[in-house]
């Protein structure tokens, strides 16, 4: 022992007085963390608020020996099969809890099931009459009696096989809510509960701290954050949810990953860029597959959940056509690299790769009528909603609050501009899915011109045509291209974007500043992921800031960039306003409407019903699920060779201190990425929903591969365009995607 501590106090002694200093305030960093935690943890513990588990849970470990979800007079209910248990996981240790279990016996009484008992842990049993309507019975536990900070009550009952069902038939649950009994004594916190806590808040400092961050700000966030949940948590704004520890694992596993992949890659100096290259891809490849894994494993899904997709083996030999049809456009492209390059000639060659490759891949592994079968064929797109126009769109929009619960699932998601939009088609080209959906193809293929108007101003000829590339490739691209009117909304999201971060380039042109309001105005006609851009419009504004104001003063930067904010909210506040003078359409009342509307549908209030206010979720426990899930299910899109090329630029922007119009973009973009995860606003489905994402995506990726000499950077485009396209047809050819 004082061998070790010598040696210890040699090596504290051989570090640099600053190197000293660092060493220390990073200690009081993590240490001040994980103290405010153990404090939090205490006072969420003994808040009072009780912990619920819902028949609709989809915590499926907490329900033992329960049937499916049914909906009866009294709302969801299980049947229980006579010796069924369901537990509150990481509840505390609490010296007394009352327990409530809410069961109605009409049903079971009705077959001839008379009484319940009812067992709280390792207390006495006991047996109740049950009532025919809904009703709470509520139990007293200790924590003598309970096998640990978990709750469980079994819920015993004589047992009827249903006749029409190989099921045992007891009692219906209706749910189940424990509530530690504050006149009893303080509660202990379960140490699941207060290592969860400590591993996320220690992996999101560190990853913070090791990011580059300075260590006061990065832990002023992190406090900040922690105490706003403990907020919302003490004071019943969202319920933690039975199921949160478990739903955190991947979060706590992603944060960490993040942290020691990061740590590796910033003090682990390989000179072989091939190597270092094939690393990042191993890394992204093993991280995506991990997290995949843990949460399949909690949520008891198989195939490919979280993806918007399911395994649907299509294989056929005609894919060899479209596959030939990509290896000739690479060919020209790839020539095309070590020429001088005019815009014209760029546009019109990725425009054609953007339309015939989705359209190609979609015939040939469908069949000739795949392009169209969306719109002919779901019940739940805009298309059936257009007669409610009636050839009267003033009069829809001015009452689209009141008609919006009768449309179409995202017709009543949305703002009304998508079914105007396929309206206005009709009226011009006539009734049906033809021309919707060649119109939406046609439109959709514009996107990766984005990507080639923003790698244009940014790096020239060369750059907009590999972003191009890319850009056509990307799964996100080449799947929905095909497949969703998200494409149109996408295409509208990118370009008001990409108009607003080169709008605080200089010289600062008002006419960007235009376009990106408009843009974005429509944008939010079509969808509300529009109001996203939040992030990347604040993070822009802030890198814009700090790169040109040693150029020009900061005071003129920041009036410069107030300026061009200014111009373009203000053409959305006057479009809106306009069109609400107009029509009476109030934007901001209809997004909540549609905000509880999808919650609905989506069943996001089943559990634990609405939040106080329309954008809290419902609990903790639903938010790291859908958390999870939806940034897993982005990054599989985004491919890990791309991922690994962002990572290293992020590695380069911050040796370059955020200086160059690429990094400015980088941040904007994991900005607007990050914003958009962690609002919690999305369930699932964000590799179509966020695909918006992907120009911006492809001019860093493309940026990245053309770092070097000539000849290296074509044949790097050409194995990321390889290995793009290859993982591309194989989703094609194993999954159902048509969406």
């Amino acid at each position: 022992m004082r061998r070790s501590m010598a040696n210890v106090s040699q090596i504290w002694h051989n570090l640099h007085e600053p190197r000293q200093l660092a060493l220390v305030q990073a200690l009081a960093a993590y240490v001040t963390i994980a103290l405010l935690v153990l404090g939090l943890n205490w006072l969420v513990a003994n808040a009072g608020q009780p912990l619920t588990v819902a028949p609709a849970s989809a915590s499926r470990w907490l329900l033992a020996g329960l049937n499916q979800v049914e909906t009866g007079e009294w709302g969801d209910f299980r049947w229980t099969d006579g010796d069924s248990r369901v537990c509150v996981e990481g509840f505390g240790y609490a010296p007394r809890s009352l327990a409530t279990v809410w069961l109605a016996g009409g049903y079971a009484r009705s077959l001839g099931t008379e009484t319940v008992t009812l067992v709280a842990g390792r207390a006495a049993p006991v047996t109740a009459p049950l009532a025919p309507e809904l009703r709470r019975y509520t139990i007293l536990t200790g924590v003598d009696q309970q096998a640990g900070a978990d709750v469980c009550v079994t819920i015993q009952s004589a047992a009827v096989r249903d006749p029409n069902n190989p099921r045992w038939l007891g009692v219906p649950f209706h749910g189940l809510s424990v509530t530690p009994l504050a006149a009893a004594g303080a509660v202990t916190p379960a140490l699941a509960g207060l290592a969860t806590g400590l591993a996320l808040a220690l992996g999101w400092l560190a990853l913070l701290h090791v990011s580059g961050v300075p260590l006061l700000l990065a832990t002023g966030l992190v406090a900040l954050v922690s105490s706003l949940i403990t907020y919302t948590l003490a004071g019943g704004l969202v319920p933690f949810g039975a199921g949160t520890l478990r739903w955190a694992l991947p979060t706590v596993a992603g944060v960490w990953a993040g942290v020691i992949g990061l740590a590796v890659a910033r003090w682990w100096k390989v000179q072989r860029p091939w190597l270092r290259e094939l690393a990042g891809m191993l890394f992204w490849t093993v991280a995506l597959l991990g997290t995949f894994w843990l949460l399949q494993r909690i949520s008891g899904h198989s195939g490919v959940w979280p993806l918007k997709s399911r395994i649907d083996p299509s294989p056929t030999w005609w894919v060899i056509v479209p596959i030939s049809f990509a290896l000739i456009w690479f060919a020209i492209g790839w020539r095309w690299l070590a020429r001088p390059l005019q815009p014209v000639p760029v546009v019109v060659y990725t425009l054609l790769g953007a339309l015939v490759l989705p359209v190609a891949f979609d015939i040939a592994v469908h069949g000739l009528d795949a392009p169209i079968a969306l719109f002919r064929d779901s019940p739940y797109e805009y298309l059936r909603d257009t007669p409610y126009v009636a050839g009267d769109p003033m009069g829809f929009m001015a009452n689209f609050e009141t008609i919006a619960p009768l449309l179409s699932v995202h017709g009543s998601t949305h703002p009304p501009g998508a079914i105007l939009f396929l309206w206005l088609i009709e009226q011009v080209f006539g009734p049906g899915p033809v021309a919707t959906s060649w119109i939406t193809i046609g439109l959709t293929a514009l996107m990766p011109l984005v990507a080639v108007w923003l790698g244009w101003r940014l790096g020239g000829g060369q750059l907009a045509l590999a972003a191009g590339m890319l850009a056509v490739v990307l799964p996100g691209q080449m799947v929905y291209g095909v497949t969703s009117l998200d494409g149109v909304f996408s295409l509208l999201i990118a370009a008001g974007a990409a108009a607003f971060f080169l709008a605080l380039e200089p010289p600062c042109r008002p006419w960007l500043a235009v376009c990106a309001g408009l843009c974005i105005a429509a944008a939010l006609f079509m969808t509300y992921a529009a109001t996203q851009l939040f992030f990347f419009g604040v993070a822009a504004a802030a890198l814009a800031l700090a790169r040109h104001s040693a150029q020009a003063g900061w005071r003129a930067t920041l009036l410069a960039i107030v300026r061009q904010g200014a111009i373009a909210a203000g053409v959305i506040a006057v479009i809106y306003l306009l069109i609400f003078l107009a029509t009476g359409f109030n934007v901001i009342s209809a997004s909540r409407l549609a905000t509880q509307i999808n919650g609905d549908m989506m069943e996001r209030f089943r559990e634990y019903g609405p939040p106080p206010t329309p954008f809290l979720p419902p609990s903790y426990d639903y938010y790291l699920r859908f958390a999870a899930a939806n940034l897993v299910s982005y990054l599989v899109f985004v491919t890990p060779w791309v991922l690994a090329a962002l990572s290293a630029l992020y590695l380069r922007a911050g040796r370059e201190r955020w200086q160059p119009a690429w990094a400015a973009l980088l941040g904007a973009l994991g900005a607007f990425v990050l914003g958009m995860w962690l609002s919690g606003l999305f369930n699932r489905e964000v590799e179509r929903i966020w695909m918006f994402t992907y120009p911006l995506v492809a001019v860093l990726a493309a940026y990245h591969n053309l770092d070097g000499e000539t000849a290296r950077q074509r044949w790097r485009l050409a194995l990321y365009l390889g290995l793009t396209l290859a993982f591309f047809v194989v989703m094609k050819l194993t999954l159902y995607t048509i969406w």
